[in-house]
């Protein structure tokens, strides 16, 4: 299990490999915890799986490398299965953009979640937002800035797009570096903060509508739970609302009439198909007042922290958190059987 990360969400992936690593040591798996710091650096960090819960394992692994600084990637030959999985539980850029699903191909290990092109889509809101409108989807009115535009590209997207509306980082997640504008004053600033996390900004228009969450599991075949709902606790469900506050509804299921969770189901698998993802995704959507829906968002490593919608989806439906890892590991290696046995040469 790979943790931690050069993101500004690392510590969203701390707290959700210690759930990970408890539900593996419960089920009797055999787990190497590796930690990655936010300046790159591995760590090999079981110290033993019977200190979990205590409170001094699967720290935040910059906290593990300062007691042995200038640790390398530790060895995966002692204490790992003969046929690993790696679950890359490392959130936003680095973990959930590609990169190191690129690398696992690269040496050849089978792993969890979505592949290097999936996972590059999804992290991009932009590119996200493009192909899911290419197929027919909808989404929110957006427009695009990079860092190197000239001035006034936001005050112009702004005045097309019109107020309220959310400036985001388009590679980023757990609502980090976003911010909802009501007007003129605050876009530049809004737009500043965005840019400290990105090159890359998206200005989205705000949709009034009630927020779905839906978990799906799967690669061919694909499951899709019931639809959850977030009531926020504050104006929008932001990184407070979602880790600190505790005060944002989390109603799992929601009280959607057949017909609605038919079209939620719907529209999430095809987003799904649409973004090529396998094994695992949280699709966020808004259900407006004219009973339409709009897709937010598609996240390919959802959180398993104990409020995470993902596993709390699952649960629901009877599918408690150890059994979801089975799954997840048996879609990984599936995959990974799938693909070994396409040709890679030319000649019979």
């Amino acid at each position: 299990m790979l943790y931690g990360g050069p993101s500004a969400e690392h510590e969203v992936s701390c707290i959700s490999a210690l759930r990970i690593a408890q539900a593996a040591r419960d089920s009797g798996r055999p787990v190497t915890i590796i930690g990655l710091t936010h300046d790159r650096r591995w760590v090999a960090a079981n110290r033993t799986l019977a200190s979990i819960g205590e409170g001094d394992a699967l720290a935040s692994p910059d906290v593990l490398i300062a007691e042995s600084p200038g640790a390398e990637l530790p060895s995966l030959e002692s204490g790992v299965p003969s046929d690993p999985v790696v679950f890359p539980l490392l959130h936003g850029p680095f973990g959930e953009d590609g990169v190191i699903q690129g690398h696992l191909e690269a040496i050849g290990l089978p792993y969890v979640g979505a592949g290097v092109l999936s996972s590059a889509i999804c992290m991009d809101k932009g590119v996200a937002k493009s192909v899911l409108r290419e197929h027919g989807l909808p989404v929110a009115e957006w427009s695009l800035i990079r860092r190197a535009q000239p001035g006034g590209a936001a005050e112009d997207a702004a005045r097309v797009l019109g107020y309220p509306l959310f400036v985001k980082p388009a590679n980023l997640g757990s609502s980090i570096g976003v911010t909802k504008v009501h007007g003129g004053p605050s876009l530049r600033d809004a737009v500043a903060l965005a840019f400290e996390f990105d090159d890359y900004v998206i200005l989205e228009e705000s949709v009034d509508g009630r927020e779905l969450e839906l978990a799906l599991l799967g690669n061919e075949e694909i499951r899709v739970s019931r639809a959850g709902e977030i009531e926020p606790s504050r104006e929008f469900y932001d990184y407070a609302d979602k880790y600190e506050l505790g005060l944002a509804k989390a109603l799992v299921p929601t009280d959607l009439t057949d017909a609605q969770l038919d079209r939620t189901r719907d529209i999430a698998t095809r987003a799904y198909r649409a973004l090529r993802v396998e094994g695992l995704a949280r699709i966020d959507l808004f259900l407006t007042g004219d009973d339409s829906l709009v897709v937010n968002e598609v996240n390919t490593m959802p959180g398993f922290t104990p409020i995470s919608m993902y596993p709390m989806l699952w649960a629901a439906e009877g599918l408690p958190i150890g059994q979801l890892i089975d799954d997840l590991i048996e879609l990984a290696m599936a995959r990974h059987q799938r693909r070994r046995g396409l040709r890679t040469n030319r000649l019979a």
